[in-house]
């Protein structure tokens, strides 16, 4: 069939589906960029993408998901796995990209989603679920980053056994599929379709194609890769590859090649097959003044001082100039393009740590610090626990420091993987440079580090981890935020004794630390008020659903809906709220309390108490909050307050004894205090935190707009 009529027969079914209303063939235009799509996945989509560019709701319903995976946009290729035809997706994608409401901005924003989605994946044992994860990460990177998955397309061809037909062919698709953003990289285009051709047994054709994008020197470069020419069409290539063979003995016998030259040329490529002359450190001598103490640092090891980017999706060619900078050791160099890209991203924590990082090496005295975050898998959250630790950090540098010397950060991305965390509590425990830890940030990367940093005798200050079982835990080990058990106290005294109800349905993960522990507090403090928990659901089963467990709690006599989620699950808590029509009253735990909650419940999430542990407007004149709105151009959130005061407390008793085993004793210290953004600041025997109480927030209509934002209760 021919190109022609395949685009006609797309536009014929996605007006079809257009019939089902606008919002429907919006969500359309979002899942088409995605290569595959599950349930799951187009959930997701739904979730995230309710609001235009302009921040204008689009009103897309709950109904359209099912709708799209069932209607002629999409064929079903496996159990709960959907494509859509290229012509069908390749429209989408062309009406996404030329709609005013969406544009480039949400290519990119799309791209950032799937990547974050498709990120814990990778790590995956199963190779179709890493594969599959695999083919997702380059999808997001074809429109943003074309150059990368250039690279890594070529790198595929170049590993490949061309007597794997299957394999071949698949990489040829890909490839193919991918043809629109990669369009400047014809020759890999070309070769693509010489391998498909190679592959379906037309050998003279596939000679013929390859034959057109030889270079120069007879070789095909894609991005920096040497793509491998099969030894079928070398043999209908004799000639050629005799000339070749001739002009490198010629290259080797030319006295110009001297032995330096050689072993250069060498080096080069044994690590990366091509020679790059680079003279912009030892060939030249930087201005003294804005040298700074270089040192070898370990790529690709989830930790950052400065020399690399780990929020992958906030940067542009100032910060990427500021961090090689400090790579280099050029630490005014690093300052000014970081200063530059401020000026711009203003909110972005990342920076303003690498910044005072580079001032801390300028100066040439700093005492070193790490901080714990899920970068790669909760970004935003990551975002919010930096921002506190860069305002702290930032705050004692811009003074007297440290007894005279500055603070530098340690940014490690642990991805909220247990196994992740407690790696990098290895690598901090093992560098005697690092004196205390902020982080990690939830209960089961806490409870999994801490063990290594308790046998490293590094202190780890959580900001976040509320779970009971921290308590007493480990002497090294301390946390900022209320635990557990006084949320659910709070919120269980709010159920029976404000509201007058004594009957609540719970919904938890069972896999997660977290949300087990406010479930079994709230339980608890319930049946000490009076009340019962007459059901509970688990969000982590596969066959969970949000509609089957209302109408269970309601038939059961449930007047309450305890969101127990955890950040995994709060998608899943999201579509209780939905379903749930404010016809029970909602109470949640600090994880539901999101910019995302608020966006995608909306009207429906309206009247819901969480428990936090602070709120910007419980205290909008002190002295946090005020310089965080400087700071940040924006308001921040009860993780940023909590984080702030985990560093606050490393810093002041750092002041007092700045070594390892003396933080430790001086945090222990009953007359240790400090002055934080959500109080005093002083810790138990048990590592949990002196009279620190929770705080109810609702959910209101911001007035006259159509926004909404958690407002304190009046206690």
């Amino acid at each position: 069939m021919s190109k022609i009529r395949l685009e006609e027969i797309a536009k014929q079914r996605i007006e079809s589906f257009a019939k089902l209303g606008k919002a429907h063939l919006y969500l359309a235009y979002h899942a088409a960029f995605p290569l595959a799509l599950t349930p799951d996945l187009l959930y997701r989509l739904w979730v995230q993408f309710q609001r235009d560019i302009d921040d204008e709701v689009l009103g897309i319903p709950w109904v359209a998901v099912a709708d799209l995976l069932v209607s002629s946009l999409c064929d079903e290729v496996g159990h709960e796995l959907y494509e859509m035809d290229l012509a069908v997706r390749n429209e989408l994608l062309s009406r996404l990209q030329e709609d005013k409401k969406f544009g480039q901005q949400r290519i990119n924003e799309l791209s950032n989603f799937l990547l974050d989605y498709v990120r814990p994946k990778l790590e995956s044992k199963d190779p179709d679920i890493k594969d599959f994860a695999l083919t997702q990460k380059w999808t997001a990177l074809a429109y943003t980053q074309p150059n990368k998955v250039a690279h890594e397309l070529a790198l595929e061809f170049s590993k490949l056994d061309f007597n794997n037909e299957a394999e071949l062919i698949r990489i040829v698709s890909l490839t193919e599929t991918f043809a629109q953003p990669l369009a400047e990289f014809d020759p890999l285009l070309s070769y693509a379709s010489g391998m498909g051709k190679l592959a379906r047994g037309d050998l003279e054709a596939a000679t013929d194609q390859i034959s057109k994008i030889l270079g120069g020197e007879n070789k095909i470069r894609v991005a920096g890769v040497d793509l491998p020419i099969p030894e079928k069409i070398k043999a209908n290539l004799p000639e050629l590859f005799d000339q070749l063979a001739n002009h490198k003995n010629a290259l080797i016998k030319s006295r110009f090649l001297s032995p330096l030259f050689l072993s250069v040329l060498a080096l080069g490529m044994l690590i990366g097959g091509t020679v790059t002359y680079s003279f912009s450190f030892y060939g030249s001598q930087l201005p003294q003044n804005s040298l700074c103490p270089k040192q070898n640092y370990i790529s690709g090891d989830s930790i950052s001082l400065g020399e690399e980017i780990l929020e992958k999706q906030d940067t542009n060619p100032d910060k990427e100039a500021g961090v090689k900078a400090f790579f280099e050791g050029d630490c005014q160099l690093a300052i000014d393009k970081f200063n530059l890209y401020r000026k711009n991203y203003p909110a972005d924590p990342e920076a303003l740590i690498y910044l005072n990082n580079a001032k801390a090496r300028q100066q040439g005295k700093w005492l070193k610090i790490a901080v714990s975050v899920p970068i790669g898998t909760n970004p935003n959250v990551a975002k919010e626990i930096l921002r506190g630790v860069a305002q702290a950090q930032d705050e004692v540098n811009s003074s007297t420091g440290i007894n005279g010397k500055a603070l530098e950060v340690g940014i490690a991305n642990d991805n909220d993987n247990p196994e992740i965390a407690k790696q990098i509590a290895s690598s901090l425990v093992s560098n005697p440079e690092v004196l205390g830890v902020v982080g990690p940030i939830t209960s089961d990367c806490t409870l999994a580090a801490g063990t290594i940093y308790t046998s490293g005798e590094l202190v780890a200050i959580s900001p976040t981890s509320t779970s009971v079982k921290i308590s007493n835990f480990s002497r090294y080990v301390f946390r900022t935020v209320p635990s557990d058990f006084i949320a659910a106290r709070s919120l269980a005294n709010y159920m029976v004794k404000t509201l007058q109800k004594k009957n609540a349905a719970v919904f938890f993960n069972s896999e997660s630390n977290y949300s087990r522990s406010l479930k079994s507090e709230f339980v608890s403090s319930v049946l000490l008020e009076g009340g019962q928990v007459s059901s509970e659901f688990d969000l982590s089963k596969a066959d969970f659903s949000a509609a089957k467990s209302i109408e269970q709690a309601t038939k059961q006599g449930a007047e309450v809906l305890m969101l127990a989620a955890n950040t995994e699950t709060l998608d899943k808590a999201l579509q209780v709220i939905q379903i749930n029509q404010k016809k029970l009253t909602l109470l949640a735990g600090d994880d539901v309390y999101t910019a995302k909650t608020l966006q995608i419940g909306r009207e429906q999430a309206e009247g819901m108490m969480v428990a936090i542990p602070w709120n910007i407007d419980s205290k909008p004149n002190s002295n946090f909050v005020q310089n965080s709105k400087s700071l940040w151009k924006a308001p921040v959130s009860w993780r940023t307050a909590t984080s702030y005061d985990a560093t606050k407390a490393i810093i002041a008793a750092l002041k007092i004894n700045p070594t390892r085993n003396g933080l430790q004793q001086t945090l222990h210290d009953p007359s240790f205090s400090v002055d934080g953004a959500t109080g005093k600041i002083q810790f138990l025997p048990s590592g949990d935190r002196k009279d620190n109480p929770t705080l109810l927030v609702k959910v209101q209509q911001i007035p006259g707009t159509d926004k909404y934002e958690f407002v304190p209760i009046q206690p």
